[in-house]
């Protein structure tokens, strides 16, 4: 199991190639960094190594939106991601949650089912060209801190 919490101030580098992974490299820094100032990052951390990161915002339309989930690869598939998105519910301070991924990203869909999301719909014409498929989980009351 890994260790959530929020990121150290010398993990910037970690962060940024996993968020590389999901946003391309040119767009990472700037991502991290938003996130960062605002204090809506958490990290997966194994044995002291940053092995996953959730970004999220309170502020989507009044609910909690995960921006961005990314896990190393040699650690998917482990749970990670499971964790992560048990943080980010039991901080919540909505009992809407909100998540997204791309059309063509299979793993994506299927791991926001097997965490009891459900699809919400979508959204067309943005500038990487596939559609992005929106996902709902309504939050139990008292589950929240």
């Amino acid at each position: 199991m890994s260790l959530v919490r929020p990121p150290g101030g010398a993990e910037f580098a970690a962060l940024t190639e996993l968020a590389a992974e999901v946003t391309g490299p040119d767009r990472a820094g700037a991502f991290v960094r938003s996130y960062l100032e605002r204090h809506h990052l958490l990290v997966a951390d194994r044995a002291g190594a940053v092995v996953g990161l959730l970004a999220y915002r309170t502020d989507w339309f009044q609910c909690t939106f995960v921006s961005l989930v990314s896990v190393r690869s040699d650690f998917r598939r482990q749970g990670v991601a499971r964790e992560l998105f048990r943080w980010v519910e039991e901080m919540s301070p909505s009992p809407r949650l909100f998540s997204s991924t791309v059309e063509t990203n299979a793993i994506s869909i299927q791991m926001h089912g097997a965490l009891g999301f459900t699809p919400s719909g979508h959204i067309d014409n943005l500038p990487q060209g596939y559609r992005e498929l929106l996902f709902y989980k309504a939050l139990l009351p008292g589950r929240r801190r």
